[in-house]
């Protein structure tokens, strides 16, 4: 946390350091950062905290005390304190337990759409590659919604990148590229050419309740096939088993 330059001079939190900015305009300049992550200071979560719990303070002493009354007040005092960081301490376990589940679900929902991803663009490479010389009608109309539906601001740059490839000092824009590849495109790959600019901007996962027309393009142009079945090596019957002994004991008997 930085404190706003800008801002009134505050008065530092117990784990304010000075830092130095190392790079950029500001190069050399001095600012006060807050090096604790739940600061009561910094932090709102931890300030609405603090002040829901607020650490114990020992009872004022009374114009007249004798020692054994200072001493059972201070004792209160610590036993009050030992209470309170013994509960500081369970609130700040189970905040972490619960950080560290919120980041394994976190880390499992995008391991889970990573594999989704990498299964819609193997279904993606599996309609180009299938891609027909010409197209039936059927798979006519399911390309031009595809086509109608592109935004219309990004559909050429998500669709040259395949073919600008990592060259990053290429200075071309996406409708040049695009052109290009299409002059070198034989002709019995025109359709794929085709496929893969409709399609490019389908291959990410479509938001929730939206059509996805990746599905619509593979159940037109790559339906799954039905598994093979295994062919299963015949077993000799009985019948054929018991001629070949007959016909070895014969033979022995010559």
């Amino acid at each position: 946390m930085i404190d706003n330059p800008d801002a009134e001079p505050a008065m530092p939190c117990a784990a304010a350091k000075t830092a130095i900015i190392v790079y950029g305009k500001q190069l050399g300049r001095k600012l006060t950062v807050c090096t604790d992550k739940h600061c009561p200071v910094h932090d709102p979560q931890a300030a609405a905290e603090a002040a829901a719990h607020p650490a114990p303070a020992m009872a004022p002493a009374p114009e007249v005390e004798t020692e054994e009354e200072a001493a059972a007040r201070q004792a209160e005092f610590e036993r009050q304190r030992a209470e309170y960081e013994e509960e500081r301490q369970r609130r700040e376990e189970e905040r972490k337990r619960q950080f560290e589940q919120q980041q394994a679900e976190i880390e499992a929902e995008r391991n889970r759409k990573a594999e989704i991803l990498k299964a819609r663009e193997g279904i993606f490479e599996r309609i180009l590659e299938n891609a027909p010389p010409t197209f039936t009608p059927a798979q006519l109309r399911v390309f031009l919604r595809a086509l109608v539906n592109l935004d219309p601001y990004t559909f050429t740059d998500d669709a040259a990148e395949h073919f600008a490839g990592d060259n990053e000092n290429n200075q071309q824009t996406a409708e040049e590229i695009l052109a290009t590849a299409l002059t070198i495109t034989p002709d019995e790959k025109l359709t794929s050419f085709a496929l893969r600019i409709a399609l490019t901007g389908y291959v990410a996962i479509p938001p929730e309740g939206e059509f996805d027309f990746l599905a619509e393009a593979a159940a037109a142009f790559a339906p799954p096939q039905p598994p093979k079945e295994k062919k299963t090596k015949k077993s000799p019957t009985p019948i054929k088993a018991a001629t070949k002994k007959t016909a070895t004991k014969k033979k022995v008997a010559a």
